[in-house]
């Protein structure tokens, strides 16, 4: 039977009313104004090729292992799983990697390796293909870094299909999906260029309408956000812009950022983004010199 019962959604309003329904997760930065973890989500994250998409989103996601206990799933067909764990090591101990000791860098892979999981990325991949290890992990997060990047229906229909079953997955499962996509071609023509100051030349933050595939992208998700840097900028190459440029239920938190004012995050060296001089997991890290320790645990 496809028809609720009656009165199957005052749990949900009585909840809701008494403030059980609870806030998503954030991290402890200006971010959290704007973006949280909740449950049953499918999030995109717009951004042209070589910004530094992942990175960030692997920033995030280690802040959520390490702050919030949650466990996350990834499939990076551009990444490999070496380099990922390189970096989510660096940011967790807070020192460049190469400083690191064979037993320290040994002791935060274990510990991170707890809290994530690879897909494989040698071969392609369709959507529900990923979909059925997803569904088969105990990942509270997934990451399919990029949708571009799938043996998958390259129409218009085809996205909306994609869409459809992640919204049908993200319900049914209870997980949150972040997905990574690129804007369109157009989106990097003389049009979207500076055209004088500091970044003339430079390609602007693609806006949230040049989602490759249209606008179905933007209409079926939870929340959007997109990501940009500079890389040619001498000022501005060490900042990842972040734009939050929908947030379908503010009530469990979050919001847009204000029209051409992105969030702006500090690469640090790799150790981990800073945000207005906050760093989320300064707090967190352990005391490396008990890492040396063969019966210290983290």
């Amino acid at each position: 039977m496809s028809i609720e019962n009656h009165g199957s959604a005052m749990k949900y309003l009585l909840d809701y009313h008494s403030g059980k329904i609870k806030p998503g997760l954030g991290i402890g930065c200006e971010l959290d104004d704007y973006l949280r973890l909740k449950k049953s989500q499918m999030v995109i994250a717009l951004g042209h090729d070589n910004v530094g998409k992942t990175i960030w989103l692997i920033w995030m996601l280690t802040c959520h292992i390490v702050i919030n206990k949650k466990k996350v799933i990834v499939w990076s067909g551009e990444n490999q799983k070496g380099q990922i764990m390189r970096d989510m090591i660096q940011m967790f101990a807070g020192v460049p990697f190469k400083q690191l000791t064979t037993s320290q860098i040994t002791r935060l892979h274990n510990h991170l390796e707890n809290y994530i999981e690879f897909i494989d990325n040698k071969k392609l991949y369709k959507p529900e293909d990923l979909q059925d290890i997803y569904g088969s992990s105990d990942a509270d997060i997934c990451l399919l870094d990029p949708f571009t990047g799938l043996d998958r229906d390259m129409t218009y229909e085809g996205n909306y299909r994609f869409l459809n079953e992640t919204r049908q997955f993200v319900n049914t499962t209870k997980k949150t999906m972040y997905i990574t996509t690129h804007p369109t071609s157009a989106s990097g023509r003389s049009g979207s260029l500076y055209t004088e100051g500091e970044f003339r030349g430079m390609v602007k933050m693609p806006s949230r309408s040049e989602c490759e595939g249209g606008k179905s992208f933007v209409n079926r998700t939870d929340d959007m956000l997109v990501i940009h840097r500079m890389p040619s900028s001498p000022t501005m190459k060490y900042y990842t812009m972040v734009s939050i440029e929908k947030v379908k239920d503010k009530e469990t938190g979050g919001d847009i950022t204000e029209y051409q004012k992105p969030l702006l995050f500090s690469w640090n060296s790799g150790l981990g983004f800073t945000i207005a001089g906050v760093d989320p997991l300064q707090k967190y890290r352990p005391n490396l010199n008990n890492l040396n320790k063969p019966k210290t645990l983290l």
